[in-house]
C-alpha cells in the first residue's frame, strides 16, 4: 500500500499463485565491485535515482555553500526525509521555502514536511502542511485531510506493558508471518499478518465489527488494488492492542470489504485475512523475526533509539520501508521490503532503465495474486541474482512485473527473508541477515 498526495495504492499480503518454483533460491555472500555502483552527480540526481545515503552525506557541502537553491535543499531534505533524519529535513525544507520558490516547489517542500511530520505521528502538524501543500496546487485527496484532521487530537500509539516481548510466529500457505494479538480486550485473540508492505494496518469489515472498532469521522476513502482497482475503505481506531506482554492503545487503521480480504491457496483452498500489521504501526519497534524457530520479538523503539546508523540500508519512500540492494552484483537500488509478499519480484517498467540486462531468457507464466483475488500476470527470468545485506540469492526463477508507478526496482519478499533471521530496526534504520 502506498500512501502518495492522490491516492493509496495497495499491493499488500501478494501471493504468488500456482508458482512453486519461486522458492529455489541458492543464499551466497555477496560482492559487489565499485565500478557498478550508480552514483549521481548532484543532490538533485541522488535523490532521482534513489542514493539517498550519500545524498545525505552532502548536507555539509551544501549548507557551506554562501548561495543555496530551493531545488537542492528541497532534494537534501526529501533525502533525509526518506532516511528518517527528521530534524534535518525539516530544517532544509523550512529552508527552501524561506527562499520564496516558484509555486510547485513550495508546494514539494510543503508536502514533504507534511511527510515529516506523518511519520513522527504529528498528524496535526502534518495537516497544517497538507492543506498549505493543496493551497499551492498539489492535490492531497480530501478524504485524505480528513484522515488528519481525525486523528489530530488523538495520541496513536501510547504504549504500556512490557517495552520488549517475544510471541510465536507462525507461517506456511501463504508463506507469510503471522503472530496473534489481542484487541479491545476481547477474550479471543486474532492472527495478523505482519506486512511492511502495507502502509496503514488493515481490518476486515466482519472483524471490525466483530470488535466495535471505532469508526473516525472520515469520508470513504479509495485505495488501489493489484490490478488499480479502486477498493473502497473506513477507518478506524483500535482502542488496546495486545501483542505478547506489549499493549498499544489508539492505533489507526483501515477497514476493508470481507472479499478483498481472501486470498485463494494451493489446492483451491480459501486464506482468509482479518488483520494487517502495516508499516504505520510496526515503524514502532525493532522487529526480530525467526523463522527456524517460530519466533518474533517486538521492541518498542525510544527517542533514543531512532538514531539512523551511518551504514543504513532501510528508507522510506511513500511512507513504504525500502531496502537497499543489488540486481545481478550491480546496485545501489531500493526494494520494497514487503514481509507480507511470498514472492521476490523486479519491476520492468524500473528495470528497463537500469544498465542491467535480465531480460533473456524469459518465460511465460508469472502470477501473483493481491487483495480480493485479483491477479496479475507477468513473465518469469531465470538465474537473477538479488542482493541485500551481505547476502545474494540466487534465483532459479524471478517473476517480472510492469510497475509504472513505483520508483522501487522490485520487492523484496518471504522467498528470500525465510532464509534469514532477519532483523528490521526502524531505529537504526537498518535490515540485517543472519544466515540459518
Amino acid at each position: 500500500m502506498r500512501l502518495s498526495p492522490r491516492s493509496l495504492t495497495l499491493p499488500a499480503a501478494l501471493v504468488a499463485a500456482g508458482c512453486a518454483l519461486y522458492s529455489d533460491v541458492v543464499i551466497q555472500p555477496l560482492t559487489v565491485l565499485p565500478t557498478k555502483i550508480e552514483r549521481g552527480a548532484d543532490v538533485v540526481t541522488m535523490l532521482r535515482k534513489a542514493d539517498y545515503l550519500r545524498a545525505v552525506e552532502s548536507a555539509a557541502q551544501i549548507d557551506a555553500k554562501p548561495r543555496k537553491t530551493a531545488a537542492e535543499l528541497v532534494a537534501l531534505g526529501s533525502a533525509e526525509l526518506a532516511a528518517a533524519r527528521y530534524d534535518a529535513a525539516r530544517q532544509h525544507l523550512r529552508a527552501a521555502l524561506d527562499l520564496n520558490p516558484f509555486r510547485t516547489t513550495y508546494a514539494e517542500a510543503a508536502w514533504a514536511l507534511a511527510q515529516v511530520e506523518y511519520m513522527n505521528n504529528n498528524y496535526e502538524t502534518a495537516l497544517e502542511w497538507a492543506e498549505t501543500a493543496t493551497r499551492s496546487g498539489l492535490t492531497v485527496l480530501q478524504w485524505h485531510r480528513e484522515y488528519l484532521a481525525a486523528l489530530s487530537k488523538v495520541q496513536v500509539y501510547r504504549f504500556s506493558g512490557l517495552p520488549s516481548d517475544e510471541v510465536a510466529m507462525k507461517m506456511g500457505r501463504p508463506d507469510v508471518p503471522r503472530i496473534d494479538v489481542r484487541m479491545n480486550k476481547a477474550p479471543e485473540k486474532v492472527i495478523a499478518v505482519i506486512d511492511s508492505g502495507a502502509v496503514l494496518s488493515i481490518m476486515s469489515e466482519r472483524q471490525a465489527k466483530a470488535l466495535n472498532v471505532k469508526r473516525l469521522p472520515v469520508a470513504r476513502g479509495t485505495f488501489f488494488g493489484l490490478l488499480g482497482e479502486p477498493i473502497s475503505v473506513e477507518f478506524g481506531l483500535i482502542d488496546s492492542m495486545e501483542i505478547g506482554a506489549i499493549v498499544v492503545d489508539n492505533v489507526p487503521i483501515a477497514i476493508m470489504p470481507d472479499e478483498k480480504m481472501r486470498f485463494v491457496v494451493s489446492g483451491k483452498k480459501e486464506f482468509r485475512i482479518d488483520f494487517l500489521l502495516g508499516t504505520n504501526l510496526l515503524k514502532e519497534f525493532k522487529l526480530e523475526l525467526n523463522y527456524s524457530r517460530g519466533r518474533a520479538v517486538f521492541t518498542r523503539l525510544t527517542s533514543r533509539d531512532r538514531r539512523p546508523a551511518a551504514d543504513q540500508n532501510l528508507f522510506f519512500d511513500a511512507f513504504r520501508p525500502h531496502v537497499r540492494g543489488t540486481v545481478n552484483q550491480h546496485g545501489w537500488y531500493v526494494f520494497i521490503l514487503d514481509t507480507g509478499s511470498e514472492v521476490t519480484y523486479l519491476n520492468e517498467t524500473q528495470m528497463r532503465a537500469l544498465p542491467i540486462n535480465v531480460f533473456t531468457p524469459r518465460m511465460h507464466g508469472a502470477t501473483l495474486q493481491g487483495l480480493g483475488g485479483s491477479k496479475k500476470h507477468g513473465t518469469k527470468l531465470t538465474d537473477v541474482k538479488i542482493g541485500l545485506d551481505k547476502w545474494e540469492g540466487t534465483f532459479r526463477t524471478l517473476p517480472l512485473y510492469s510497475g509504472e508507478e513505483e520508483r522501487a526496482v522490485g520487492i523484496v519478499g518471504e522467498n528470500f527473508l525465510k532464509h534469514f533471521d532477519v532483523v528490521i530496526d526502524f531505529g537504526r534504520m537498518r535490515v540485517d541477515l543472519t544466515r540459518r
